[in-house]
């Protein structure tokens, strides 16, 4: 029911945003979007010398900002969030008939230019109506390519606001890194935000060569949300439980670039079907296994997996990060994703499905695992690792040097304290 009213509510917000933009009306607008701010409960801080920052709230960046605040006691710094959607709403309103994409945020032809300057002289009016209701020092995004925020950074501008990003998309693939550069500079122009924070010294390098940021507008601080996975490495698991963070087929982000470099698209979808074939037949045949299938919002729906289909172990679950199923898990399933360095961290069972040794065939297309015992090559490996993995007594086991190399390369985290040194760049960047 409060989850209907939530929805009931923002829909209702969204009409009068379009009405307020067609009589064009900021005061109006300000107000609406005012109503529908609310604070990050769970991030405390103390009432002296304390700055307003409000975050177009993302799945992922949320769980970095909690991370890295949620138990800090001295913290003068009170975040707002509000949906993503509302921006959306006025750029749609300025950019009908556009086709609106994340990475491709560069006007292309005058039209687009005078578009984007009406877009943002109505956000500096609007957000600066909004200081009468609520005066914000700040805004936090979380990805320097999000097309309704990208142009966000000239409203800052204008206001004399500061425009953070914490950047989580870090985690590519050979392919990726190479051919990325080349797209960013392309299809976007050269961030203007205040600061950026990224996971890892390869993301920084991308950002750097492509134009997009600079040397001294970029900060590594690692991957926050994955300390919760450090610190489940004290914690003893349930003995049978088994998630599958189901493979998103395409994730193979460059086929947005494809079109430039003559590259055909690829998907995953044969390494999934024959994995999901798989776990539900071993879930079938162990009935006291309990079988955790995590999807992506935008890649796996509940219409796909019938529950008169599913064994009664089995349960699909849609939405939200993945990091918080790792408690439980005892075995984890997953591939060719940043699930797959949190379940490292966390020092889980880590299952690579490789049926068709993709490793070495389409490696380009796959993130580097230095440590390669997590591979199965069949199903009668997959098979003899989860009995194996169920069967065995939990050990809270140091890191290798492989798998060292592998969540600092990636996640610029290898020591569960990146949310520390996430905390100390926004309250830096914020003085």
């Amino acid at each position: 029911m409060r989850k209907f009213i939530y929805q009931l509510r923002k829909s209702l917000s969204l009409f009068f945003v379009v009405l307020a933009l067609k009589i064009n009306s900021h005061n109006l607008c300000a107000f609406i979007i005012r109503l529908n701010i609310q604070k990050l409960k769970k991030i405390k801080h103390i009432n002296r010398n304390t700055k307003k920052i409000l975050v177009f709230s993302k799945s992922g960046g949320n769980e970095d900002l909690m991370e890295s605040f949620q138990i800090y006691k001295k913290n003068n710094i009170i975040f707002f969030w509000i949906p993503r959607s509302f921006l959306k709403k006025i750029f749609n309103y300025y950019f009908v008939n556009h086709h609106n994409y994340d990475y491709f945020t560069k006007p292309i032809n005058s039209n687009e230019i005078h578009k984007k300057k009406l877009y943002i002289k109505f956000l500096t009016s609007t957000f600066r109506s909004l200081d009468k209701f609520l005066k914000l020092d700040g805004f936090i995004s979380f990805n320097i390519f999000y097309y309704a925020e990208k142009y966000f950074e000239e409203v800052c501008m204008n206001l004399n606001k500061k425009f953070i990003i914490l950047h989580k998309e870090s985690a590519l693939t050979p392919l990726e890194e190479q051919y990325f550069p080349q797209g960013y500079k392309k299809y976007n122009d050269k961030s203007l935000s205040h600061r950026i924070s990224v996971y890892s010294e390869s993301q920084k390098k991308i950002l750097i060569k492509s134009g997009i940021g600079t040397k001294n507008q970029i900060f590594i601080n690692g991957c926050p949300r994955s300390d919760f996975s450090f610190k489940l490495r004290k914690i003893k698991p349930k003995k049978k439980v088994v998630v599958f963070y189901l493979i998103e087929t395409k994730r193979y982000i460059a086929n947005k670039f494809q079109r430039l470099f003559n590259k055909s698209s690829f998907t995953w979808e044969k390494l999934y079907k024959q994995t999901l074939k798989y776990i539900i037949e071993y879930a079938l045949k162990n009935p006291n296994v309990e079988v955790i299938l995590k999807g992506k919002t935008g890649a796996h729906k509940q219409s796909d997996f019938n529950k008169k289909l599913l064994p009664k172990n089995c349960i699909f679950i849609d939405g939200g990060t993945g990091e918080k199923f790792l408690k439980d898990a005892n075995v984890v399933i997953a591939f060719n994703s940043t699930i797959v360095f949190e379940v490292i961290a966390s020092n889980r069972n880590l299952i690579i499905p490789n049926f068709n040794f993709e490793n070495k065939k389409r490696k380009k297309l796959m993130h580097e695992i230095k440590n390669k015992k997590y591979f199965v090559n069949s199903k009668d490996q997959l098979y003899k690792k989860l009995n194996f993995y169920l069967k065995s007594k939990y050990i809270n086991k140091k890191l290798s040097n492989a798998d060292n190399k592998t969540l600092k390369y990636y996640l610029g985290n290898s020591d569960g304290k990146s949310g520390n040194r996430m905390r100390e760049f926004i309250i830096n960047t914020m003085n």
